[in-house]
């Protein structure tokens, strides 16, 4: 796949979308059929999408809800639409370039050039993610080597499965142990969230 051109056209057709809101349910999680079969799944996984609101505003709870559950939680980003697609190019091209944690502020750069700055104006979105990415010593997405757009590819395959497995139809949300999908509508603070997190994690032991 030339990857170049596959931006290109995306950021030139995208609209922006936001993230599922589906109706808030009682239940604080789903137990799934069969588990997840991805190798090396965290043992909590959060699934979002760059161009959910609230996906952003659980960004800045992540830390928090780590410390309380005593666990650190992966990224897995929705790949169940086109939008969602692009959104997700653009944060596996940084995230297959990261090492370990990313560079602080970095990812929510990547929400505020979905959410805010991308436009109908596909040269400008280009020049736009060049400057991101350049501020962090990324390569553009435009300008990747074949094993980075491989490596690229990987990550975004490896989140497909997630997200299938998973039936993940609304973002934010949070796979534990491949067999629990947490209901984040369900909970009132990040407080109760972490002893949801908590007490799935207890029921493998």
């Amino acid at each position: 796949m030339n990857l170049k051109r596959f931006f290109f056209s995306l950021l030139a057709a995208l609209a922006l979308t936001a993230c599922s809101d589906e109706a808030p349910q009682n239940d604080k999680y789903r137990t799934l059929k069969a588990p997840v079969t991805v190798e090396n799944l965290p043992v909590v996984t959060e699934v979002f999408s760059l161009s959910c609101g609230h996906c952003r505003s659980m960004e800045a709870a992540i830390p928090a809800i780590e410390a309380s559950a005593g666990v650190k939680i992966g990224k897995a980003h929705v790949t169940f639409n086109e939008s969602a697609t692009f959104a997700a190019m653009i944060y596996y091209s940084a995230m297959s370039q990261v090492e370990g944690t990313p560079p602080k502020g970095l990812t929510e750069d990547l929400f505020k050039f979905v959410q805010e700055e991308q436009s109908e104006d596909a040269e400008k979105n280009k020049a736009i993610l060049s400057t991101l990415f350049s501020k962090y010593n990324l390569v553009s997405p435009f300008d990747m080597t074949e094993a980075q757009q491989e490596a690229l590819f990987a990550d975004m395959e490896r989140a497909d499965h997630i997200t299938v497995e998973s039936e993940i139809t609304s973002v934010p949300t949070f796979v534990v142990n491949g067999k629990y999908v947490v209901n984040t509508s369900a909970h009132q603070s990040a407080e109760e969230l972490a002893d949801t997190l908590k007490m799935l994690m207890a029921k493998e032991q």
